[in-house]
């Protein structure tokens, strides 16, 4: 396979779940907001703290302390200016496909295509009262409707190994910031932590991530900062955790090292990556503090998809996880 192949299918894969969890993150502010505002921090906004977790800071303007719901939800949805709107994303995922549609089976072309044909006809009227839940709705049916195409109709070949890892990639870093943007932005006071506060904005996180009920299922426990910390960073099993994406990025470039017969030349870097959170206990996690442990998995993650470019060759670009998400315009 040439490497701009392989690029374009690993940032398809990129771009869908970056649309899907830019809903999440909407979903998220729009949960925390609607709880009575003494459950919230005093001063809190959490519109303006999505902004930050989605790297949108830069491109909302100097405004973005006082963003309202309706103009977060429109930039992070709708902008054309912002690299990881969904709008963006789904017109970049749509064009990469495009590039490669004799890589992508007939239904996976059509899932994309249909829904870059309806995204586009969308406005900022479909980021504000009722119709905002239906759009973060549709943003996220689209993306599990081209996920569940590629799994029943791609045959595993190293085409499909290449859209598995961008997901991975890109799921990985979402809830580092979810989990983040939570913890150290909207409670950044000690006093709080255990707080009637924490307990129902740790529930809405869950819920925006679907992960409510696996958490209760799971941990059989009521829903604390530590219960949901270590659910969504260490848990195996949840598909949206830290740990198993990245186990799920080395079970990829194993599976492309056997599928070419030669070993990645990044293997042994994401394997050190792969360890080096599964190794982590919860209370060591806390003790190091849990907002200095995500920056530094959002940064090594970023090496990941950086190691994975060079050993792919993949066309280099340059991105900064304090400010944006890595999408080169060359994309």
């Amino acid at each position: 396979m040439l490497s701009r192949v392989a690029e374009n299918l690993f940032w398809l894969g990129r771009y869908i779940e970056r649309a899907e969890n830019v809903a999440r993150l909407i979903d998220a502010a729009r949960r925390m907001a609607s709880l009575p505002q003494s459950i919230n921090h005093p001063g809190s906004n959490e519109w303006s703290s999505i902004l930050i977790a989605a790297g949108a800071r830069e491109t909302f303007g100097p405004d973005y302390p006082a963003a309202t719901a309706e103009q977060a939800a429109e930039h992070l949805l709708f902008s054309k200016d912002n690299p990881s709107s969904a709008w963006r994303c789904l017109e970049a995922a749509r064009e990469n496909a495009r590039t490669i549609r004799f890589i992508l089976t007939r239904e996976c072309w059509e899932v994309l295509n249909a829904a870059w044909s309806q995204m586009r006809f969308m406005n900022s009227a479909d980021a504000t009262g009722a119709a905002l839940c239906d759009t973060i709705d549709w943003v996220k049916a689209r993306s599990a409707e081209f996920r569940g195409t590629v799994y029943g109709t791609m045959i595993r070949d190293d085409a499909f190994h290449f859209i598995r890892l961008g997901t991975a990639v890109e799921r990985l870093d979402y809830t580092a910031r979810l989990i983040d943007v939570k913890y150290h932005v909207l409670l950044p006071s000690v006093d709080e932590v255990g707080s009637g506060a924490d307990q129902n904005q740790w529930i809405s996180l869950l819920q925006a991530v679907a992960g409510h009920r696996a958490y209760i299922h799971t941990t059989r426990d009521d829903v604390t900062a530590r219960g949901v910390a270590d659910f969504l960073i260490l848990n195996e099993t949840f598909p949206r955790s830290i740990c198993y994406n990245a186990r799920l990025i080395g079970d990829h470039v194993r599976a492309l090292g056997d599928f070419y017969e030669a070993e990645s030349p990044c293997a042994d870097h994401i394997e050190g990556f792969v360890k080096g959170i599964a190794d982590k206990s919860i209370d060591d996690i806390f003790d190091a503090g849990l907002h200095e442990f995500l920056t530094s998995i959002i940064a090594s993650n970023y090496s990941v998809a950086d190691s994975l470019a060079a050993a792919y060759g993949f066309a280099e670009f340059v991105s900064d996880p304090e400010t944006d998400l890595g999408s080169p315009e060359a994309q």
